[in-house]
């Protein structure tokens, strides 16, 4: 018995230094490539409605608030209410303690810290597998196709918007979890605090806890409540209201109108741009009801698509099977069995809602799918179930062979997948999959975020040996802000002209268009193409040189 015992103590040695292996692996790689992205142009705006919250929270602690309370009354009409601060906040404190001055080293310390919490995040994807599915190679694996998306991994590095909100709602939907399982004093405060910040990162995180709010309330209908349920329910309740206002200082004045604003901008947002979506520009305010489920069929990995589509068939039939047969429909007290069915229906609505909420409501989108990343989680914890039924099924039979195939393609594809991204670095994020067809560029938009542009200065300033060289772009995505992160020598060298013709290169990496598309600058006669920037087949922007 005692050496059964230490035999089984070994191997779970073993299987922690396999996981700490991993995510170590994962934190040398992060922090070896964390500097080679350029700068997303809304950046420098998150920059802005960070600082401006730092000034108001400065004068409010200085009881200086007239000015301040109209300044930040602008600040949270105009400048995207429905993103908190509790990332870019605390960043920007981060960064002026530690005394970064110039944009170069501020953007490579924010990006830092956005890997940080990508990595942190990719920690508790992990033990939200590892209970779910109750194995560490399942949860591993999860997490593994987590961090080998391409788009996603590209993102962890740069997105403090969605990817940063991907990451905290994980950590949330991982505590909301812990609190459904064992509703305590304990795990309310923890729930409270965690679905605070993450609502604090992007006001959508309130899905989250509406859902745990509906779970309690179905706890009370099967008559699964007690008074401590009813206690720590009413701590969650008043806690999360406290930590929210604490943690989103454009509510400290207004909390009930500012949070409503917010709640309703995404629907009511009033830019005027487009989509190049299908070959055409649509207007963003009027897209069609398949925009996220194309975009998301064409931009994750086939494998983890094939495994979700499963998946969410299992589950749909699971629940139709279950609704048709429940006796007492009001209460719906046979809807799941068990936590681990339990879980499977969080997952399913996790993914479901927020897709079906965007349909209903007719919510301007842009750029993809990335206001909806957060979903992507649920996407894989759907697909690894279907794999779990799958691994089930083959041992049953006991197919080892076939199983020992199944290993393999999986192996394969997500090596494949570390390749492309080693290949194409560091342009990930413009990932297409087979579905997208050839040249997707010619029916998608790609760089959105003009991260290309900072490639095409390098280029443009280490081919050029003139001292001075003028510069300037057709596209929407501005140069500027990749020109803050050259460095000081290469700065003096790069010239905006303000006339196209007069300029020595110009740039086009058209993706969407703010306002009318009929006012597009178009490319003066005396330029000809100097270089095409291309990922796999994929033309991601071009260099235009002025001919002699």
């Amino acid at each position: 018995m005692l050496a059964n015992k230490n035999i089984i103590n070994r191997n779970l040695f073993d299987i922690k230094i396999i996981i700490i292996f991993f995510f170590i692996i994962y934190f040398i790689i992060g922090n070896l490539v964390v500097n080679d992205y350029g700068i997303p142009f809304d950046e420098d705006y998150q920059r802005i409605i960070a600082q401006n919250r730092l000034d108001y929270i400065a004068n409010f602690f200085s009881n200086i608030f007239l000015q301040s309370s109209d300044a930040l009354k602008n600040e949270v009409e105009i400048m995207w209410p429905e993103y908190g601060v509790v990332f870019e906040l605390p960043a920007l404190w981060l960064e002026k303690v530690v005394g970064f001055s110039d944009t170069r080293s501020q953007s490579f310390f924010k990006h830092y810290l956005i890997f940080l919490v990508s990595f942190i995040g990719s920690i508790f994807f992990y033990f939200i597998a590892l209970k779910k599915f109750n194995s560490w190679k399942l949860a591993l694996l999860g997490t593994l196709f987590l961090v080998s998306s391409p788009r996603i991994f590209a993102e962890s590095f740069y997105n403090s918007k969605d990817i940063i909100f991907m990451y905290f709602f994980i950590i949330n939907t991982f505590f909301a979890i812990i609190f459904l399982e064992k509703p305590n004093k304990f795990n309310s405060i923890m729930l409270s605090f965690v679905s605070a910040l993450c609502i604090g990162v992007r006001v959508g995180g309130i899905i989250l806890t509406i859902l745990v709010l509906y779970f309690l309330w179905i706890k009370y209908l099967r008559k699964d409540y007690n008074f401590k349920i009813t206690n720590s329910v009413l701590t969650l309740f008043l806690s999360l209201i406290f930590f929210i206002i604490l943690f989103w200082p454009s509510l400290w004045e207004n909390p009930i109108n500012n949070f409503i604003h917010a709640m309703t901008s995404f629907r009511n947002y009033d830019h005027e741009m487009f989509n190049f979506y299908l070959g055409s520009f649509i207007p963003a305010q009027t897209n069609y009801w398949y925009y996220i489920p194309l975009w998301i069929c064409i931009t994750t990995p086939l494998l983890i698509i094939i495994f979700f589509v499963y998946g969410f068939l299992l589950s749909i039939r699971r629940i139709f099977c279950r609704l048709i047969k429940i006796k007492n429909k009001v209460h719906l007290n046979d809807l799941w069995r068990g936590f681990s069915e339990f879980q499977d229906l969080i997952f399913i609505i996790l993914f479901f809602v927020p897709i079906f909420l965007t349909i209903v409501f007719k919510s301007t989108l842009y750029s993809g799918w990335r206001h909806l990343y957060f979903i992507y989680p649920f996407i894989i914890l759907i697909g690894l179930n279907a794999l779990r039924i799958i691994y089930l099924k083959l041992n049953l039979i006991k197919a080892q062979n076939i199983k020992r195939i199944l290993n393999f393609i999986i192996s394969i594809f997500i090596i494949s997948n570390f390749y492309w991204m080693y290949k194409n670095h560091p342009f990930q994020n413009n990932y297409f999959n087979f579905f997208a067809g050839d040249k997707p560029h010619n029916n998608f938009e790609v760089d959105y975020w003009g991260l290309s542009n900072r490639f095409v200065l390098e280029k443009i300033l280490n081919d050029d040996d003139n001292q001075i060289i003028s510069v300037n772009a057709i596209s929407v995505t501005s140069l500027a802000h990749n020109f803050n992160i050259l460095t000081e020598k290469q700065k003096k060298r790069i010239r905006y002209s303000k006339d196209l013709k007069s300029s020595d290169y110009i740039v086009n990496n058209n993706i969407f268009v703010w306002g009318d598309k009929n006012k597009l600058k178009k490319m003066p006669g005396n330029f000809e193409v100097y270089y095409e920037l291309f990922i796999d087949d994929i033309l991601i922007t071009t260099i235009y040189k002025r001919s002699s």
